[in-house]
């Protein structure tokens, strides 16, 4: 459980959030396969709880009707970076719904959105105005 308010840009999720993004950026085949699921949601989750379950993760994520939470299974000794990186996208999804998880409008390839609007259209690498934090 997070001890601090989770808000854009989304801070306290780091570092796990900042290594998922990092794989985005390299293409990593596990987590962008999860973004090529979307816009459908449930088979996005099922991917990424998928992904979770095979990098030895411990949370999962789960539809409760009206928004996405996290339960946690077996623990686990070590995470690989894998792991840290879903587990990273699945407390986004929670906190900010699959909605902040994008594709580039230029290359198409995902990142993750932590404007406060969710305004974001570019990967870091085709994004305008460059800034510190993606």
């Amino acid at each position: 459980m997070r001890k601090h308010a989770v808000v854009p840009p989304f801070h306290a999720l780091d570092p796990e959030l900042g290594v998922a993004e990092r794989l985005l950026r390299k293409g990593n085949a596990q987590l962008c396969g999860i973004a090529a699921q979307l816009p459908d949601e449930h088979a996005a989750a099922r991917r990424l709880n998928a992904v979770l379950a095979e990098a030895g993760a411990r949370p999962r994520l789960v539809d409760t009707g009206a928004t996405w939470r996290i339960v946690y299974v077996t623990s686990s000794v070590s995470e690989s970076e894998l792991a840290a990186g879903a587990a990273g996208l699945a407390e986004l999804v929670t906190v900010g719904g699959w909605r902040r998880v994008k594709r580039c409008a230029t290359c198409a390839r995902p990142f993750c959105d932590r404007t406060s609007g969710c305004t974001r259209k570019w990967c870091a690498e085709h994004r305008r105005a460059p800034r510190a934090v993606d």
